[in-house]
This record gives structure tokens, sequence and C-alpha cells, in this order.
């Protein structure tokens, strides 16, 4: 098995008690069998205190919540069982949160989710291109908006060649997007599209029929319904973080597409992503707080299976199209 991650993961280390977003609270954590079988031998006051949390109800065990924490959450932040046993004791969610593993035949994505605020500061705070390099993303000789409107053509290319069985010429496809005379081509044909006048959707009224988790993220969408203009350009200010934001939902998202062949919407959603985090972040001044918008916003959409399944719904089913995209990454 081939592992493929970015170079900052190993440099990961939870915060614990320090977590200015504790990944203890605001979603149930369920308990896998073997987490089940340790919690009921354990002994002593903290193991009634365990058992006691536990509540299974329709085929699957979770610990209570209490005020949207978890009950064993202490009042320092820190988890009754790691404090005592180590990390070895907590049950599977809890020991490998906020990693993700996406298997695709001999290889294996290891990625830390920007829902965790550690995790994000380390993204966003990554100057040098990321180590899993995706070059039409990592172009910096290009301003944002055409790396993504590039991602965005090669995508809709790329479904074409799927959707006519001609998978073969998918990687002669993606070496000729390499090729700089070939993007410059591409961009001016994409300038008539990006040119043409259209009506701003804005981000929030698809943002507001998804799950919440958090008051947090109400107040933040209530913020941005006033907006009846599109917010400013992705910022120059913010272009390495914008780069490894594109970085981190390709790496997470694309590669999907091997099991459903549904390529261009998955590509679709990243941009979208992009395009909702340039919203909500239109007020944020400082790395720090765009980081605080990234790490709710992943918190809110990457964690919910039902808002994953909503947005695919909206692209396969041609809802919102990659043209469009295309046509307000410059609004």
């Amino acid at each position: 098995m081939k592992y493929v991650q970015f170079d900052y993961v190993n440099k990961f280390s939870c915060l614990a008690g320090k977590c200015p977003d504790t990944c203890c609270k605001d979603w149930q954590i369920i308990l896998d069998e073997d987490a089940i079988a340790r919690y009921a031998s354990l002994p002593g006051e903290l193991g009634e205190q365990v058992r006691a949390a536990m509540l299974t109800e329709n085929g699957e065990t979770r610990f209570r919540e209490r005020g949207g924490n978890c009950v064993l959450l202490r009042d320092d932040g820190l988890c009754p069982l790691q404090a005592a046993y180590g990390a070895e004791m907590l049950c599977r969610t809890c020991f490998t949160h906020p990693r993700f593993t996406e298997e695709y035949g001999q290889t294996a994505e290891l990625t830390l989710s920007a829902s965790c605020p550690e995790a994000a500061r380390l993204l966003l705070e990554h100057d040098a291109p990321l180590t899993a390099s995706i070059r039409l993303a990592q172009d910096r000789a290009r301003p944002v908006a055409d790396r993504l409107a590039l991602i965005l053509l090669l995508a809709r290319r790329v479904q074409r060649l799927l959707d006519e069985g001609r998978d073969e010429l998918v990687p002669v496809l993606a070496r000729r997007f390499l090729g700089k005379q070939y993007q410059d081509r591409s961009l001016v044909r994409l300038a008539r599209l990006r040119s043409r006048s259209g009506r701003f959707f804005p981000c929030w009224m698809v943002l507001n029929n998804m799950e919440h988790l958090t008051r947090r993220f109400g107040v933040m969408l209530d913020a941005a319904v006033g907006q009846d203009a599109p917010p400013a350009p992705f910022r120059d200010a913010f272009s390495v973080q914008y780069e490894n934001l594109t970085v981190y939902f390709l790496f997470r998202y694309a590669l999907k597409a091997v099991n459903d062949r549904q390529y261009l919407a998955q590509v679709e959603q990243c941009v979208f992503h992009l395009l909702c985090l340039r919203e909500l972040s239109a007020d944020a001044a400082t790395v720090q707080e765009l980081t605080e918008v990234v790490s709710l916003y992943s918190k809110e959409v990457e964690h919910s299976e039902d808002n994953q399944a909503l947005l695919l719904k909206l692209f396969r089913r041609g809802t919102l199209r990659w043209q469009y995209l295309a046509l307000i990454l410059d609004f």
C-alpha cells in the first residue's frame, strides 16, 4: 500500500485542553465494538462513569451529550479516559480524529480535517507549496481565479471522456493542461464565458438548507444574508491560503470519482467550497480569522453525510453548473 499525505501531517499534535473548539462537542461520538468491550471491563469509579455515559439507540452505542458536550468532557477540556490511560483507551472515532484515510486501490490518502483548529492552522500557515502536488492549483504565476477556472475546464473535459468511455485519454488530457501555451489558449476561451453578465447566487442560500451542528454557523450565515452583491474577489493577501484550501479539497474529494465516475461534480463541489469560504470570510483581516471561518465551515459541511449528499445532488443534477462557478470566480 502506498501512502500519500501532506508534509505537515506529522507535525500535528492535539491541543487537548488548550483547543479553542474541542472535538468533544457538537456531534455524537459513536463507539466501535472494541471500545465497547474495553469499557465494559474498565475498573473503578471511572469505569462506572464511562458505562453510565453510554447510550444505545437504533443499533448504535454512543456517549451521551449534555449541553452539546460529551458528558465525559471535564471542565479543563480533557477526556478522563485519555488522562487516565492514554490515547489507546479512546474509541476509534476519538483516537483517529482529525485524521481521514481514503483508500483507492493500492494508494491510501491521509488527510487532517480542517474542522480541527490546529489542523486548519497547519494548513493555512504552510507557506511553501504542499507536497501533495496538484500543479494547476499551485501555479503561483497565475491568479487564484484563473487556476480555479482551468481546474473546472479540465474537470469538464475529463467528465466528457469518462462519459464516452475513453478513460485511457484522461492522462493525455491532463498532461496537455500542464502546458503554459495550452493554458493561455484555454483562458482566452474561458474569458468569454467569465465576461458574461450573470445573476449573483449567494452561497448562503445553499448553506442555509443544510443540517447545522452549531449555533455559531447560523450566526455566520445570518451575517451573510445581508449580502445582495458579490464579495470582493479572491484577495492577494490570502492567495497562499486559497491555494492550500484548493489542494486540500481536491485531495479529499476529487479521487472519489473512482467510485462513482462523477469527477466533474466532485471538482465543482471543491470550487464551491472555495467560493463559500471567500464569501463567509469577507471580513477576515488575518490568517487567524480566516482559520476560524475555515474550521467552523469544515465542521458543519464536511462532517455531515447529509450535507455532502445535498451538494453532490446539486451538481449532478446541474442545478449549479461549472460554467456558473467559472462566471462568479471574478466577482
